[in-house]
């Protein structure tokens, strides 16, 4: 059916324009209105894809960051792994250190018993030698008044034999002369049996007075016996002092390592506690290019077939040594040849402990292990030797003269009389194998050290200066001397 066909009358095509201007209208309208709301999404589109592209390279940069934070991670894993292991070890020390303290103290307490002892009996044998030697002043009396009356009967023995020799000879005569008076030659027999039984009681008295002087000399010998064992004794007391002395200083060392195990306990419970996170201006990458820069440089390079053990370095253990190796530090001859600008670089390399490398003194050290004299190069390139001034003698003419020096106080001093120099604290293998090398062989000649002859040493045998006097040598060498050759 045609629609038109019911459009009679103007008014209906009055509504049919009306509806259709209408329609128009809103067709215009709807479609403005889709244009602006087009345009509204289509801008919102664009910002959200540049929100898009923003979050992505975001994206891309947290997973790098994740990447590098996984490799930091495994780096201070690894680290805290190494010092939970070296904690480990210190705890293992500190027990057995405890456990020598606890024997130390054990050892001090029987030797100061001893020692009590000893004092006690050295007191009675004290006493005892006092009234000896007070019995012994008086019986030296009596002997030298029994000598006078000795001598006073030897000198009336004489004059009795020459008055009985007299008197036989007047005896004689009488008979002669008064044969025949029998009254006369009676009162002679008597007189002389009167003479022969006075000199029979002083031989007698004589014989007493030798057998009282015999037994007291024997008495004397006795006493001086007894002062024999009061000098023994005082000689084990004097041995014992020596070694209550060692024991002590034994003690004191102990002590001392105890309390760095104690320092070195509680560093590493601040490093495996708290990770630092202070940043360095330098980064890693950096200090290990400005490292390879100075080993192609100052320092020297090195490859793995030269390497040293650089654990005997104090101070570095095999994985500080590790790290060393990789950066391309393989001997000691480089660590010697370390300056300010240097230890700064390897320190934030491997990430380790601020001042440490100085405080463990790793460039003396290894310059000790390269027959070196242990030094510091300052900015200015001047080499001065640590903790004195540079030393006006040379190694050689210090050796020269240590060992002419030697000759003259000990010629008689060989390797046939070598003691244990090691026993002296500060004093290990390597410094004993110098000292040896010098003709220097027992704690006699150690403990005859002046301060000339102490600087003589130091200089011949490349040592760090004031290390014999804060070790003590001296002292130390006497109190060996004294217990080993005077106990």
């Amino acid at each position: 059916m045609n629609i038109f066909t019911n459009i009679e009358s103007s008014a209906s095509i009055y509504i049919l324009l009306w509806l259709f201007g209408a329609f128009l209208i809103g067709l215009i309208v709807g479609w403005y209105i889709w244009g602006v709301a087009k345009r509204a999404l289509e801008a919102e589109m664009a910002e959200l894809k540049a929100e898009f592209n923003t979050l992505s390279e975001d994206h891309k940069a947290l997973k790098v960051e994740l990447e590098t934070s996984k490799t930091t991670y495994a780096e201070l894993k690894a680290n805290y792994d190494w010092k939970a292991r070296r904690l480990h070890d210190i705890e293992t020390e500190k027990g057995d250190l405890h456990t020598q303290i606890h024997d130390l103290k054990g050892e001090l307490k029987e030797a100061e018993n001893g020692k009590l002892a000893l004092t006690n009996e050295i007191e009675g044998l004290n006493a005892s030698y006092n009234g000896a030697k007070s019995n012994i002043d008086t019986l030296e009396l009596k002997i030298n008044g029994l000598e006078a009356e000795i001598k006073e009967a030897g000198r009336i023995h004489n004059n009795l034999n020459r008055e009985i020799k007299g008197l036989e000879n007047q005896l004689e005569a009488t008979k002669l002369s008064y044969s025949s008076t029998n009254d006369v030659s009676a009162i002679m027999d008597s007189d002389l049996e009167t003479a022969s039984e006075t000199i029979a009681d002083l031989n007698a008295k004589i014989a007493g007075l030798e057998s009282n002087i015999t037994e007291y000399k024997s008495l004397v010998v006795s006493l001086q016996s007894s002062d024999d064992d009061l000098k023994a004794a005082h000689a084990r007391t004097a041995a014992l002092e020596g070694k209550i002395a060692g024991l002590s200083e034994e003690l004191d060392h102990t002590q001392a390592a105890l309390a760095a195990c104690r320092d070195a306990k509680a560093e590493l419970h601040a490093a495996a506690i708290t990770v630092s996170t202070e940043v360095e201006e330098m980064t890693i990458d950096d200090a290990k290019v400005a490292i390879a820069n100075a080993l192609s440089t100052t320092i020297g390079t090195a490859t793995a077939d030269q390497k040293d053990d650089l654990t005997e370095i104090k101070g570095i253990g095999e994985f500080v040594e590790h790290k060393l190796n990789d950066l391309g530090i393989y001997t000691f001859r480089q660590i010697a040849q370390f300056d300010d600008h240097m230890i700064a670089y390897v320190t934030r390399a491997i990430e380790f402990f601020p001042g440490r490398i100085e405080r463990d003194e790793w460039i003396p050290q290894a310059a000790v292990f390269v027959g070196g004299s242990p030094q510091i190069i300052s900015e200015d390139d001047t080499i001065e030797v640590e903790g004195a001034p540079v030393s006006k003698v040379s190694p050689e003419d210090a050796r020269r003269e240590v060992k002419a020096i030697l000759s003259s106080q000990f010629p008689n001093v060989s390797a046939d009389d070598k003691e244990d120099l090691k026993i002296i604290g500060g004093i290990g293998p390597f410094i004993e194998e110098k000292l040896n090398n010098l003709g220097i062989y027992t704690y006699e000649q150690i403990s005859s050290f002046d301060e000339k002859m102490i600087n003589l040493v130091t200089d011949a045998i490349e040592f760090f200066p004031g290390r014999i006097e804060r070790d003590q040598w001296v002292k130390q060498a006497k109190s060996l001397f004294d217990a080993k050759y005077n106990g």
